[in-house]
């Protein structure tokens, strides 16, 4: 069953000991800002980054992860310190990785049948048929991107049918159905990041018409993990299209898991990427995840 991971941790892990509330939740990591949504999920998990970093290994190792992300990365020829770094990163700086997965164990397990993604009470494929979508076109990655930022500037607010659009991003307003988030799982994907990545992946392709599937393309590790190598490899073609090599810098390709837009950040990075809070972590806890991969 495709959530049967999920389900098992959902009963397997024993709630985790309390930290103390005085922890001071950090503003900075190293030299690096952290966002102010990133300091707001660390108190919300009750966690220091220490305590979530050893959580976060602890259910890697616990469900036998790591040999899937090595045999995962194989086959999209890239090295799996990129996928560990990408899930590390998530869960120490963003989700908790028990509470986040026993939470869609519970909102999916119950909800998700027959799920038609939907702008508000418009029907996406209505709104994707609007005149301003026409110039979208090309590849997964390609159409989707265009389709997010034409949404963002051009469509949100508007009106379709007599009916006012959400003006929130796309994924908000359109890939949310259920409101209890807009990402999920190990990789803490959207599924307009599974959209995305269509092209990409070497699994079969899906539309945004088979909702059901694409989460659980984002849920279930066994088809996320290629989601996440996808979105890796992305970053590096982008890098690589300037001239510059990123395949054996997993702080880079961290930061740009983090922070997405690969391609426009490679046009304006003049050769020199730089990594963020987040890529700074992974850099500085290489030798401990280059461990967890012998």
């Amino acid at each position: 069953m495709a959530f049967v991971l999920i389900a098992i941790l959902s009963g397997f892990l024993a709630p985790a000991p309390t930290i103390a509330q005085t922890n001071e939740v950090p503003s900075t990591y190293g030299s690096h800002p952290l966002p102010a949504a990133t300091q707001r999920r660390l108190k919300e998990t009750r966690g220091s980054v220490p305590a979530k970093m050893r959580r976060t290994m602890d259910v890697l190792k616990a469900q036998r992860l790591i040999p899937k992300i090595k045999r995962t990365a194989a086959a999209y020829g890239i090295d799996p310190i990129h996928i560990l770094g990408a899930i590390v990163g998530e869960h120490v700086f963003n989700y908790d990785i028990r509470d986040n997965l026993q939470q869609v164990a519970l909102q999916l397990g119950r909800r998700m049948r027959n799920v038609e993604f939907a702008c508000g009470s418009v029907p996406l494929e209505r709104v994707l048929a609007m005149p301003q979508f026409n110039q979208c076109r090309g590849s997964s990655n390609t159409y989707w991107t265009c389709v997010e930022s034409t949404w963002q500037s051009k469509v949100r607010g508007s009106t379709v049918d007599g009916v006012r659009l959400p003006r929130r991003n796309l994924t908000e307003s359109c890939f949310n159905p259920f409101a209890t988030g807009q990402t999920y799982g190990l990789g803490q994907l959207s599924p307009v990041t599974a959209l995305k990545m269509m092209d990409t992946t070497k699994l079969p392709k899906l539309t945004y018409k088979d909702a059901d599937a694409i989460y659980e393309r984002i849920i279930d590790p066994d088809e996320s993990l290629h989601v996440i190598a996808a979105v890796i490899v992305d970053a590096i073609k982008a890098y690589r299209a300037v001239g510059v090599d990123i395949s054996n810098r997993p702080g880079i390709t961290a930061t740009l898991y983090n922070v997405g837009n690969p391609w426009v950040r490679a046009r304006k990075s003049r050769g020199n990427p730089k990594v963020n809070y987040y890529g700074a972590y992974v850099e500085d806890h290489i030798d401990v995840l280059e461990d967890m991969l012998r």
